[in-house]
């Protein structure tokens, strides 16, 4: 039997007014039996956010490429770890020993956690679509013959990686990723040296426009961060 629109409306309205109404034992009986966890990561995720940039890169409507980037400023380090302080019972002396560890590192590398993915196959030609017959991509990055190529510019000058590696994201920086971070995405450290080839310092104190380029045989897409500063 086919019910009427109004009949529809009318028993829907019923039933909320069930539901929401003052003292009403469903929504009760609920809170009882299954209570939500307490989140404490939401203010660290919120500002983290702001250093993380993402980008997909497209040929017509076909995906070839996603990259999403967080940079490891001083500020980054210390959000990670007060993040992580909050889920490991650290001494005073330790959690000291690790912030310092973190902001000597700043002080030698310049560092990002990069999350990229590319379609697994290549196909040759139509032909070879319908045939079965495909290559297998190179690497995403990290090696010679990598598919994309890395570099990192801060105001007009160009610099090329000293370290691009897979790496286990630690189980922090995924949550910080949030929905970014997923099973198709490969994890790397992003690493340059502080120092250019004159040995002057990159960065100093103040504020920068810094971007990574990420350079292909047949496309370049980018990431950027304005006004950022590296120092905390």
């Amino acid at each position: 039997m086919k019910l009427s629109k109004p009949f529809l409306f009318v028993s829907s309205i019923f039933l909320q007014s069930i539901l929401f109404m003052p003292g009403c034992k469903i929504i009760d009986w609920g809170k009882d039996n299954f209570k939500q966890a307490e989140r404490y990561d939401k203010e660290v995720t919120k500002e983290v956010s702001s250093y993380i940039k993402s980008t997909i890169v497209y040929d017509q409507l076909a995906t070839i490429a996603n990259f999403d980037a967080l940079f490891l400023t001083d500020r980054v380090r210390m959000l990670y770890v007060d993040y992580y302080t909050n889920r490991h019972v650290l001494s005073h002396e330790r959690e000291s020993i690790m912030r310092h560890r973190l902001l000597n590192e700043n002080k030698y590398y310049i560092s990002f956690y990069v999350l990229g993915s590319q379609d697994e196959n290549m196909y040759e030609s139509s032909y070879a679509l319908f045939a079965g017959e495909y290559k297998k991509r190179p690497s995403l990055l990290g090696e010679k013959d990598s598919e994309w190529q890395i570099s990192m510019q801060v105001g007009d000058k160009l610099y090329a990686p000293d370290v691009v590696r897979v790496v286990e994201l630690p189980i922090e920086y995924q949550h910080l990723f949030g929905s970014r971070c997923n099973q198709f995405q490969s994890a790397y450290l992003v690493r340059f040296d502080f120092v250019d080839q004159q040995d002057q310092e990159i960065f100093s104190k103040g504020e920068y426009d810094v971007s990574l380029y990420f350079t292909s045989a047949r496309y370049k897409t980018k990431l950027e961060w304005h006004n950022i500063s590296y120092f905390k």
